[in-house]
C-alpha cells in the first residue's frame, strides 16, 4: 500500500532562516507542557504551529502572515503562539502524531485545559488566518471541542507512530489493514488516526459513510484525502450513469470537510470527472457556471479544451464555445494556446476559411515560449487538414495553459 499523498506539504530547500528567526522571537519559548502550564496562567488558548525548515509555505505564513497587526494583534489578545520543528523536535514530531498532521504548516488550537478545539493545515492568508483565530475564541467560548484525548503518548500501531517518529523499524503500512480489522471501536481516537493515512478502499468507504459523525469528531482536516479519494470516484461513476442528482447531493454531503479555499480547489475536480464519465457538455458547462469553479479565463479555457474536443461532432455544442470564445477574443488578445483552441472549433464546424486564417496566424507567432513550443508539427498537420478541409483527418490533443502557481 503506498503511502497516502499529503494534499498540502510543499518543500523547498534553503529558505531563509532569518524569516523563522524573526516568527520565533514571538513563540512561546520552552516545551509544550510549560507552554501548556502558561496558557493555564494566563487563560490563553495556545495555537500549535507544527512546520520544518524548507517548507515553503510555512516560511511564507513566517513571511507574509504572523508580521500582519491583524494576526499579531488577535494572538496577543487570546493565544500563546507555540511553534515546533516536526523533524527536529520531540514535541514537535509527538504533536503531529497527535493530530496526524496531514501536510505543513498544520495549526492546533487548544484551550487552556488542553481541550482540542480545531486542526486545520495550509498556507492562510491575512484574512483567512485571522478568521481561522477568531472561530477557535468562538468555539471555545461555545464550549465545542473535538474528541482527541489530552495525552499525546496514547497506544498508536507501529506503522502508524513510525511515520512522524522515526526510529528505524521498518513497517509498511499494510500492517495498519489488519490493525484496523481488529478495532471493536473504529471511532476512537488511536483507530481514526491510523485510519487517516491510508487508503484501504473498505476503510475510505467507512470514512465516507460516517463522515458526518467524524466531522462532528475530529473536524475535516484529516479526513480530505480519503474523502477526495471516494468522491473522485463517485463523481465518475455518477457521470457515467448521467446521475446529476446524486452527484449534487454527494457535493452538498462533502461540504463541511472542506474550508471555503480548499473547496474551490478541489470541486472543480469533482465536476471534470463527473464530465469526463458523462461526456454530456450541456451538463457541465451548466455546472461550471452554477458552482463558478474558474474564476479566471485562463482556468476556465483550459476546463474547456479537453471539451472542444471531445464535442467535435455535436455542432451545437461547438458553436455556444465559439461565441465564448469570440467573446472573450474581443475583450483581450489570444494567447498560443486561445488561438488553438479558436481553430479547432473553426476546423470542426468546417468553417475553414476562418480556420486557415487564424492556424496561419498561429504559425507566424514565436511559439517557443509558450506551452505548445513541442507541438508545433501538430499544428502544421492541422493546418494541411484545414487545407484538406477535412475535419475528421486532424487528431487533436488537449493543450493545456501553464498557469503561474500561487501561494495565496
Amino acid at each position: 500500500m503506498k503511502r497516502i499523498i499529503f494534499y498540502i506539504i510543499i518543500t523547498c530547500c534553503g529558505l531563509s532562516r532569518h524569516t523563522l528567526a524573526n516568527a520565533q522571537e514571538k513563540a512561546f519559548q520552552g516545551s509544550y507542557a510549560d507552554c501548556q502550564a502558561q496558557a493555564k496562567k494566563e487563560n490563553k488558548l495556545i495555537l500549535v504551529d507544527l512546520y520544518f525548515v524548507g517548507c515553503m509555505p510555512c516560511a511564507e505564513m513566517d513571511k507574509q502572515v504572523f508580521p500582519a497587526p491583524a494576526v499579531s494583534s488577535e494572538l496577543a489578545a487570546n493565544y500563546i503562539l507555540f511553534k515546533t520543528d516536526v523533524m527536529k523536535e520531540m514535541d514537535g514530531k509527538r504533536l503531529a502524531r497527535k493530530y496526524g498532521a496531514p501536510g505543513f504548516p498544520t495549526y492546533v488550537i487548544v484551550n487552556p485545559d488542553g481541550k482540542t478545539i480545531l486542526t486545520e493545515s495550509g498556507f492562510f492568508d491575512v484574512n483567512r488566518f485571522v478568521s481561522l483565530l477568531k472561530k477557535g475564541v468562538q468555539l471555545n467560548v461555545a464550549n465545542q471541542y473535538l474528541a482527541f484525548n489530552r495525552s499525546l503518548d496514547n497506544p498508536y500501531p507501529a506503522a502508524y507512530s513510525e511515520r512522524f517518529i522515526k526510529t528505524g523499524e521498518q513497517h509498511t503500512f499494510a500492517e495498519l489493514e489488519g490493525y484496523l480489522d481488529q478495532q471493536k471501536d473504529l471511532f476512537h481516537e488511536t483507530a481514526f488516526l491510523a485510519n487517516s493515512v491510508t487508503g484501504f478502499p473498505k476503510y475510505n468507504s467507512w470514512a465516507y459513510h460516517n463522515l458526518p459523525k467524524l466531522i462532528n469528531m475530529y473536524g475535516g482536516n484529516l479526513l480530505r484525502n480519503k474523502i477526495t479519494a471516494v468522491a473522485k470516484a463517485k463523481s465518475r461513476q455518477y457521470g457515467t450513469a448521467r446521475q446529476l442528482d446524486s452527484l449534487q447531493h454527494m457535493l452538498a454531503y462533502i461540504r463541511p470537510t472542506f474550508n471555503d479555499k480548499l473547496w474551490a480547489i478541489f470541486l472543480p475536480g469533482f465536476i471534470t470527472d463527473y464530465y469526463s464519465g458523462s461526456k454530456d457538455a450541456a451538463t457541465y458547462l451548466t455546472l461550471i457556471d452554477k458552482y463558478k469553479i474558474f474564476t479566471t479565463w485562463d482556468l476556465r479555457s483550459n476546463a474547456l479544451g479537453q471539451v472542444i474536443i471531445d464535442q467535435a461532432e455535436k455542432p451545437e455544442i461547438l458553436q455556444q464555445l465559439l461565441d465564448e470564445y469570440q467573446q472573450q477574443q474581443r475583450k483581450q488578445p489570444f494567447d498560443a494556446v486561445d488561438n488553438y483552441r479558436l481553430t479547432l472549433l473553426y476546423y470542426y464546424l468546417k468553417d475553414y476559411a476562418r480556420a486557415a486564417h487564424t492556424v496561419d496566424a498561429h504559425l507566424r507567432t514565436d511559439l517557443t515560449s509558450t506551452a505548445v513550443a513541442t507541438r508545433k508539427n501538430e499544428i502544421i498537420a492541422l493546418q494541411k487538414a484545414i487545407a484538406k478541409k477535412d475535419s475528421k483527418l486532424f487528431q487533436a490533443k488537449d493543450i493545456k495553459k501553464i498557469i503561474p502557481f500561487n501561494l495565496s
